[in-house]
């Protein structure tokens, strides 16, 4: 029988969510099938915000753990189960032919074309989703020296070097580096479009509106960073005012992804609210409140962009996750999210009443 050579699992390069790779990663092995894309629909609604250890405010969407279980196999390995991996090439070669995807951390100072390579120590993850044996590379996702999204090559060696150098440092960095070194996932093969249901997106919509807090959906890697003091839904916009209120007098509590965040969170819960509309003959009853969150969405699109490019400007250009200190810039960013987040609070409650009432 002849040897694989060559394999590459389908991948998409989602724009949907896309701030933290502890979702774009996984989203991009599921959004490939269109079939599995409805199921974003009941994903991605609650919000929560706490206060990093580094006093920095850390904003992001609300899921478990596996938040994917229910449209894929999940295999996760801390770095205590990894000990039993001699060799890290043939781990995810034998795992894509068994159509798993590999997702491991490394330490990108040895992988070419990442901003820390030959640089300085950055523990993060890589994406692999095929192989070329003739070539002897591993395809890959992961961010360029740009910040930019991008599919690569990693020769096998070299990522071998980058797994090996990655284990060194898993306990100066943290958690759930160790918890977490390896996730594998087979996506399973959905032969209808998945069926969101109402009554989930509702219910989760409810806890976003009125702030519902569930200490239960954090992260067991969070909790262990940061604990469990959080805020959630519409209250996590008090703790984002509250600290560009610190912003502006110099202190360091925001970075550019909280308003990358919140943007992607607009233009979801707008494809979450025009599926639920269509698929149960709505438009009538909420198609003035639509156009409304269309401005919703283009308020916090106009606030991400506003702080992006000040931000670049204030950094010399070199990194989005620096101090913005352009305070013009972040008055117009905190006037943006006040008007929005109580316009916001309105359209969602007629929105919420208009689905209940079905």
């Amino acid at each position: 029988m002849k040897s694989t050579r060559r394999k590459k699992l389908p991948i998409e390069i989602q724009s949907d969510v896309t701030t933290f790779l502890h979702f774009n990663f996984p989203l991009c092995t599921l959004l490939w099938n269109k079939n599995i894309y409805p199921w974003m629909n009941e994903h991605f609604i609650q919000l929560y915000t706490m206060m990093h250890n580094t006093g920095v405010c850390w904003v992001d969407m609300l899921e478990k753990d596996y938040f994917y279980e229910d449209v894929s196999d999940i295999i996760d390995m801390s770095s205590e189960h990894m000990k039993d991996v001699s060799d890290i090439v043939k781990f995810v070669i034998d795992n894509i032919n068994n159509n798993y995807y590999s997702t491991i951390y490394t330490n990108e100072y040895y992988l070419p074309g990442r901003a820390a390579y030959h640089k300085y120590t950055h523990i993060h993850q890589t994406l692999l989703y095929g192989y070329d044996l003739d070539k002897e590379v591993f395809f890959g996702l992961g961010y360029d020296g740009r910040q930019r999204f991008v599919e690569a090559e990693y020769p096998f060696e070299i990522f071998r070097e980058a797994y090996e150098k990655g284990k060194a440092e898993y306990d100066n960095d943290f958690c759930w580096v160790k918890m977490h070194t390896a996730y594998l996932n087979r996506v399973f093969d959905l032969k209808e479009p998945y069926q969101a249901r109402i009554e989930i997106f509702l219910k989760k919509l409810n806890e976003y509106i009125y702030a519902i807090p569930d200490e239960s959906l954090l992260r067991k890697d969070v909790v262990i960073e940061m604990g469990k003091n959080a805020k959630y839904g519409m209250q996590v916009y008090e703790s984002i005012l509250d600290n560009l209120k610190k912003l502006l007098k110099g202190e360091f509590k925001h970075d550019y992804r909280t308003f990358h965040l919140l943007a992607e969170h607009k233009r979801g819960m707008l494809k979450k609210i025009e599926y639920f509309m269509s698929k149960n003959g709505l438009e009538q009853n909420i198609g003035i409140y639509l156009k409304e969150y269309q401005n919703i969405v283009k308020g916090f699109e106009n606030a991400r962009l506003i702080y992006l490019r000040a931000e670049l400007v204030d950094n010399n250009y070199e990194t989005i996750i620096g101090q913005l200190k352009n305070k013009e810039a972040i008055q117009k960013v905190y006037d943006i999210v006040n008007f929005n987040s109580d316009k916001e609070y309105q359209i969602l409650c007629n929105i919420y009443k208009c689905f209940a009432s079905i």
